[in-house]
């Protein structure tokens, strides 16, 4: 079992670990980004430090929405809502009322995802929830040498650096039988809908050292099940994602599979970011080739 994670050798902006909204700028490239909420979840252990977190994720991410149409719900600070004048009329498979629809279900499933976790956590021993924070720093801060710019970054893109490389990691671990084929360029951001995106220009250098870190991480830490490993690292790669509506490989392979299992939602919290609703998702982004 791997010891305490070495701390980062540069200075990390911990602004980053709290960050709030999609516009990170930190040199670690996205792999500190809300490290704060990852670590809590996976570490939660009594209902006091769950309650803390709830009230945390619903500021950052608002709360759950009776259905696409409420607007009326507080959502998160970064998104476009409707006006209540407008929604009653808007087309929620085309234009800007499916924007809002998916951008709805991408922060409503990672805020479930999220909650998922922390209940989980409060069901282990002592024991079982340190080896899962240790598992999460050593995936993140771990990271953030191996993928870090030794300058801020100029671009929102470059961000989606690590949760880039965190979704082409877990696409190798797919069945083989069950995976659809997987796209040529996993750190691909675009407006959903369009056919062509942008990829951040610094991935090349930093992507084989950080699949590598991934991959190293992941057979060292042997007290945890390869179920559960996966699991706590497809959150990593939501979590971390500044933008997952702008990033269908992140939405893909590292939130949507949390939706397609036979225990979702989480009680108590999403009635919208549900496999109905991500199927036309994954449907409407497979036209442009962007799933």
């Amino acid at each position: 079992m791997p010891a305490i994670p070495p701390k980062p050798h540069t200075k990390h902006n911990h602004a980053c670990e709290k960050a709030k909204q999609a516009d990170c700028k930190c040199p670690c490239r996205g792999a500190g980004h809300q490290n704060d909420l990852l670590e809590r979840a996976s570490t939660c252990s009594n209902h006091t430090a769950y309650a803390d977190l709830q009230a945390d994720l619903r500021s950052i991410f608002g709360g759950f929405h009776r259905s696409a149409r409420d607007v009326t719900t507080h959502s998160r600070g970064a998104r476009r809502v409707p006006s209540p004048n407008e929604i009653p009329h808007l087309r929620l498979t085309v234009g800007r009322g499916a924007t809002w629809l998916e951008t709805l279900l991408v922060d409503e499933a990672l805020h479930a995802a999220l909650l998922l976790l922390a209940r989980r956590s409060l069901r282990l021993d002592d024991a079982e929830r340190q080896a899962q924070g240790l598992y999460i720093a050593w995936v993140t801060q771990s990271a953030i040498d191996v993928v870090r710019s030794p300058w801020p970054s100029t671009s929102s893109v470059d961000a989606h650096v690590w949760c880039g490389i965190v979704s082409e990691y877990l696409a190798s671990l797919s069945s083989p039988e069950c995976a659809a084929p997987h796209p040529d360029n996993f750190a691909d951001i675009r407006y959903p809908r369009k056919s062509k995106g942008r990829t951040p220009v610094s991935l090349e250098g930093v992507q084989k050292r950080g699949l590598r870190h991934l991959a190293d991480t992941f057979e060292a830490h042997e007290l945890l099940s390869r179920v559960r490993k996966i699991e706590l690292l497809r959150l990593v790669g939501a979590a971390t994602c500044p933008d997952l509506w702008s990033h269908s490989a992140a939405v893909r392979f590292c939130l949507d599979p949390f939706v397609r299992t036979e225990s979702w939602p989480p009680e108590s919290t999403t009635r919208v970011a549900v496999r109905p609703n991500f199927d036309q998702l994954r449907d409407r982004w497979s036209r442009k080739k962007n799933w």
